[in-house]
C-alpha cells in the first residue's frame, strides 16, 4: 500500500530533524531543527496526534526563542597576533583541528607555517578562527591559511578578519589578499569572501582590500 501524503510528511520532518542533528552551526541547527518541528507539528495536528503535536510545538517554540536570543546577542569580536616561538597555544590548536583543517588544506605542511605570520580571530574571548599568512612585494599579502572552527563557521569571524586586518595593513602599502584552492568547499567559502579566481591561473584567488 502506497503511503499518503500526511506520511510522506513524517518522513520528511524526521529527515529534517535528523539533518539538523549533523549541523555544527549552532543557528543553522535551529533553523533546520525548527523546521523539522513545524513539519512534525503539523504532522502530528493532522493524525490527531496529540503528543508528538504538543512535544514538537514546544520545540518550535524553544527554537524562536533561541533564535531572537542569537539575533540580538552582539558577538564581540577581536584580532590576537600570535607568534610560534612563544606560544604553546598555537601549535595545540592546529594540532587539535588538524583532520578538519585537512578537509580544506589537504596539502597543508605544518612545519612550512612557522615561518609566516599567524594571527587569532577571538570571538567573545574564543579563538575561532586562525590566519597565517606571508607579506610579499608590491603590496601583496599572501594567505596561507585560513580556517575557523566548525562551531563558529558561519563567516561572521571571517568579515570581521578581511575588514579590521585590512585597516592594519593598508597603510603600510598593502592592497591585495592572494591565496591558492583547489578544494571545492572552500572555493565557494573564497568566493563568498569576494575573492575571485584568476582565469588565467586556475586555484589562485585574488580579493581586493
Amino acid at each position: 500500500m502506497t503511503p499518503d501524503w500526511t506520511e510522506w510528511l513524517g518522513y520528511v520532518a524526521s529527515v529534517v530533524v535528523a539533518v539538523s542533528l549533523t549541523m555544527t552551526n549552532i543557528r543553522r541547527l535551529r533553523w533546520i531543527n525548527m523546521m523539522g518541528a513545524i513539519a512534525f507539528t503539523v504532522y502530528g495536528a493532522l493524525l490527531q496526534i496529540y503528543p508528538v503535536l504538543v512535544v514538537n510545538g514546544f520545540i518550535v517554540g524553544v527554537n524562536i526563542y533561541y533564535l531572537v536570543r542569537l539575533a540580538f546577542t552582539r558577538d564581540h569580536f577581536h584580532l590576537v597576533p600570535i607568534s610560534w616561538d612563544t606560544s604553546i597555544f598555537l601549535p595545540r590548536f592546529i594540532e587539535f583541528y588538524l583532520l578538519d583543517i585537512r578537509k580544506h588544506f589537504p596539502d597543508l605542511n605544518v612545519e612550512e607555517l612557522r615561518q609566516y605570520r599567524s594571527i587569532f580571530i577571538t570571538r567573545n574571548v574564543v579563538p575561532v578562527g586562525l590566519i597565517i599568512y606571508e607579506r610579499l612585494e608590491e603590496g601583496i599579502i599572501r594567505i596561507h591559511l585560513d580556517y575557523e572552527i566548525p562551531m563558529y563557521r558561519d563567516f561572521e569571524s571571517a568579515r570581521y578578519f578581511f575588514r579590521e586586518f585590512r585597516d592594519m595593513v593598508q597603510e603600510k602599502g598593502f592592497h591585495t589578499y592572494v591565496t591558492y584552492c583547489n578544494v571545492p568547499i572552500h572555493k565557494r567559502y573564497l568566493r563568498r569572501m569576494k575573492f575571485i579566481e584568476d582565469p588565467d591561473e586556475p586555484g589562485r584567488f585574488v580579493r581586493k582590500m
